[in-house]
């Protein structure tokens, strides 16, 4: 293990973590616009990467279509969100028409990738506002994002530690060769346990069945969203998406394991538990 790579990414999570948690406690507009963000800065770092595959996403359409998705979902407008997504691509289509870059198809798919793909965190606008008293500062909604914030941070943590001291057996080797079944058993077993603690003793509105689920779901799907990146990376020959965090690389690397997250637990939330 890297030891001073170790150090600096928990003095970036100590300045981080407050930050993050003291604006999913005040809610909407303010976990809006961190949400939007990160999509904005996470979608240019899709991007670059697909710039180094030599090809040439729209990045003002991409991040117009997050604006436009995310204005949506703020103001409940679910058949205007509908509607967008043809809306978007029909944009897209249009002015690729327009832009004389080589390999057209290419590049309208990639930037429709990019905008499908990172819009997917727009689901932890929808988290948020689940419970009746959502708009209230610390609602049980918003414990429940912080819990899924500390689950994927926790994972992570717990990956990285016992994947580095005890880890033999590669995960992913074609992907993510440092990864091991070691780290990943671990950080789903530490998802698990520390999510049946927060239910216990801090959302108690919060079946511990279901947080025990949630706490799965991070657990599984965390680590194969942050695969999942690791082969666009591996693809564009990149080690990480951009040198913007010290210790964590980009944006992207940052809050890739929530992409995959968001949506499945919302899903969860919506239709087996009740609106908490």
């Amino acid at each position: 293990m890297d030891v001073n790579n170790f150090l600096i990414r928990v003095a970036v999570a100590v300045i981080g973590i407050p930050l993050i948690f003291f604006v999913i406690h005040y809610g909407n507009p303010y976990f809006l616009l961190l949400i939007t963000l990160i999509q904005v800065l996470s979608l240019h770092e899709f991007y670059l990467l697909a710039q180094k595959k030599g090809f040439h996403p729209s990045r003002l359409l991409g991040v117009c279509g997050l604006f436009l998705i995310n204005s949506c979902i703020h103001f409940s407008e679910i058949y205007f969100l509908a509607a967008s997504i043809p809306f978007i691509i029909v944009l897209i289509l249009i002015f690729e028409l327009f832009k004389g870059s080589p390999n057209a198809m290419a590049n309208a798919g990639v930037t429709l990738l990019g905008v499908g793909y990172i819009s997917l965190l727009s689901f932890l606008i929808l988290i948020r506002d689940l419970s009746d008293q959502a708009s209230a500062p610390s609602s049980t909604s918003a414990l429940i994002v912080m819990l899924v914030f500390a689950l994927i941070w926790i994972c992570d943590t717990a990956a990285y530690l016992f994947g580095s001291y005890f880890g033999k057996h590669t995960l992913f080797k074609r992907i993510s060769p440092n990864k091991t079944w070691e780290g990943t058993i671990a950080g789903f077993g530490f998802s698990i346990i520390f999510s049946a603690l927060f239910s216990f003793l801090v959302v108690k509105q919060l079946p511990i069945l279901s947080a025990i689920i949630i706490g799965a779901i991070v657990g599984v799907l965390g680590q194969i969203s942050d695969l999942v990146e690791s082969l666009f990376k591996r693809d564009a020959v990149q080690k990480d998406s951009s040198h913007m965090l010290p210790g964590h690389g980009g944006i992207l690397d940052r809050f890739d394991s929530s992409i995959l997250i968001a949506p499945a637990v919302y899903a969860y939330l919506y239709y087996f538990t009740f609106h908490v």
